[in-house]
Order: structure tokens, then C-alpha cells, then sequence
């Protein structure tokens, strides 16, 4: 797992499903952006309180231990700069509680990978206007 650079084109993925995370982490790697992936809310706080600065999370809500949520309260996450968020879960979440954490993206699993970069591509610009 590669720890993300700082910068914009930098995602902290939290994913706990090894496959998914790994599947994930390639495609985007291939796609020029540098992916830090941890499996839980402790470790990716843990990251953020150590430095890291993403410029997007990709946050599975269902985690074992605490949950997605959880890091969204987090101190650590604020101090991060409380970077742009995409929420992915296998579970149906209200409107409601996307706008009280202020989700910039929600995208329910399983979701196609179109739709991810979509969201990248809106939420990471890339810097100095290349592709």
C-alpha cells in the first residue's frame, strides 16, 4: 500500500474489503493519482494525525471497529483540512446524513468505476489543467 503524496491528486482510501481496496488502488495508481489505502477508521485517523493530507477521502461507511462515520467526527480529519469526502457502502444512507457530514459524493456498492473517476475528476482538479 503507497502512501499518498501531498497535494491534490492524493486520495486516502478506507476500505476494508482487501479485494475491492487492492482493485481500487491499482486502477487509480494507473490513473496518476497517489492512493494511501487503510482498512479501518484507526488507521486512517491515525494517518491523518501522522501528516497526511489528502486531497480527497474515499470512505466506506461499514468498517470493522468504528465506523466511517466515526472519522468523520474525528479530530484529526478537521485538522486534515477536512478534505472533499465520497461515501461508499453497501447500505442505503439518508440524505439527511450526507448533509449533516457534508458528503461531496455518495456512491453505493456495488458502484461502477466510471462513476468513482466521475466524482474524482469533479472533486480532484488536476493541477494546471492537464489530463
Amino acid at each position: 500500500m503507497d502512501e499518498a503524496a501531498e497535494g491534490e491528486r492524493s486520495i486516502l482510501l478506507v476500505e476494508d474489503d482487501a479485494v475491492l481496496a487492492e482493485t481500487l488502488e491499482r486502477y487509480l495508481s494507473a490513473h496518476r493519482l497517489s492512493v494511501t489505502v487503510v482498512e479501518s477508521e484507526e488507521d486512517a485517523a491515525r494517518m491523518l494525525r501522522s501528516g497526511l493530507r489528502p486531497g480527497l477521502v474515499i470512505l466506506d461507511i461499514n468498517l470493522p471497529g468504528a465506523t466511517g462515520w466515526d472519522l468523520l467526527r474525528d479530530g484529526a480529519y478537521v485538522e486534515s483540512g477536512s478534505p472533499p469526502v465520497v461515501v461508499t457502502t453497501a447500505t442505503d444512507v439518508p440524505q439527511r446524513r450526507l448533509r449533516e457530514f457534508a458528503v461531496a459524493g455518495y456512491l453505493p456498492k456495488p458502484f461502477p468505476i466510471p462513476a468513482l473517476m466521475s466524482a474524482i475528476d469533479r472533486l480532484l482538479p488536476v493541477a494546471g489543467g492537464e489530463a
